[in-house]
């Protein structure tokens, strides 16, 4: 277990990363396109997490993946669409906690109005996020998370990585297969900030 000291160490470094950045306080990640401003956007949307403490997916649909080290791979095999209750059969989970509840969280899914979008991501072993919003169009997508520590009493190292699963429930039945533009942003800025930003955004287009 790391010492307090090391625990006390990141967040006094946080904290004069934080005010080194003044009111921005983003440390934004793997943005690959910004999302369509005419598209939609969700609040807060219904989803469901799941942390696997190590670098493969926690999530897949079909073969099993691998070990993964790179972002651009877990990319490429831990993000899916989930579009009717038959595609959930095919979904496989980790042995990690709340696996029955994600995929218990898919089949009482409504898919007459509403499209899973799975995400995954690293993250250092000492953070947890936070979905606050998505917004889609029929191209592109884009997720919005807050960065913050795991509770004090968490077992961590600050070098290692987890793999972090988010089920997001989107509140439309459309068709994804025209999705090519995948975006995402991570911050210390708390969700009341970060979709308060994202309102005005939307307001001023």
């Amino acid at each position: 277990m790391p010492s307090p000291t090391r625990r006390d160490a990141l967040h006094a470094a946080a904290a004069l990363l934080a005010g080194a950045a003044g009111c921005a306080g983003e440390s934004s990640s793997s943005s690959s396109y910004p999302a369509d401003p005419s598209g939609s956007l969700a609040f807060d949307p219904e989803s469901h997490r799941l942390r696997n403490p190590e670098p493969t997916p926690a999530v897949w649909t079909g073969e099993r993946p691998t070990r993964i080290d790179e972002e651009r791979h877990l990319h490429a095999n831990g993000h899916f669409f989930l579009t009717d209750s038959s595609s959930v059969d095919g979904v496989g989970f980790a042995d990690v906690d709340g696996a029955d509840a994600a995929r218990e969280f898919l089949e009482s899914t409504d898919y007459d109005s509403t499209t899973v979008y799975v995400e995954q991501s690293f993250i250092r072993e000492c953070y947890t996020t936070t979905l606050c919003h998505v917004q889609w169009s029929a191209t592109e997508i884009e997720t919005s998370y807050a960065r913050a520590y795991r509770d004090a009493d968490v077992a961590c190292d600050a070098d290692a990585r987890d793999t972090i699963a988010t089920l997001i429930r989107i509140p439309e039945a459309f068709d994804p297969s025209e999705v090519n533009g995948y975006g995402r942003s991570t911050g210390s800025a708390s969700c009341e900030r970060r979709n308060n930003h994202a309102r005005t955004e939307r307001a001023s287009q």
